[in-house]
């Protein structure tokens, strides 16, 4: 892999600050990649901490976001919250026998998940590792090229 250039991207929800997603090319088969930093999410303009305590809000797992969500930011975390919701059989398959085998909200999943996996974070890098997935989509970038 060669550096090959770089984008910008949007740091938060409400736009403004950006920062820069370095991309890459594969000499041998002509892609190019970008690589998120570990604090990422594909797609979303939000940060895994911040999913994070979203979620566990919605999980009633702690105590939430410090500081609460701006209205825009809330928005982007419902949406996220919404699309695990769709995802429960998903990602259960995924995690396989680190979870119970009767999971069937995403309140249960989510707290079983932070029990199991520990961080966000740490469930990103065993989705995108062992599965080719992500919390909240089974991404093309995910995937390996043909």
């Amino acid at each position: 892999m060669h550096r090959h250039g770089s984008y910008q991207r949007y740091q938060k929800p409400k736009g403004g600050e950006k920062f820069p997603m370095e991309r890459f090319l594969c000499p041998p088969c002509g892609h190019t990649v970008s690589v998120l930093p570990a604090n990422r999410l594909p797609y979303r303009p939000l940060e895994v901490d911040r999913l994070q305590g979203g979620f566990d809000a919605q999980a009633g797992v702690g105590t939430g976001l410090d500081p609460p969500p701006e209205p825009i930011e809330a928005g982007c975390l419902q949406r996220a919250w919404n699309r695990c919701l769709a995802r429960v059989k998903v990602l259960q398959g995924a995690f396989g026998q680190i979870l119970p085998a009767e999971l069937h909200t995403a309140q249960q999943l989510w707290k079983q998940l932070r029990r199991g996996m520990g961080s966000a974070e740490v469930m990103l890098r065993f989705l995108a590792r062992s599965c080719k997935r992500s919390l909240l989509g089974d991404y093309a970038c995910l995937r390996p090229a043909p």
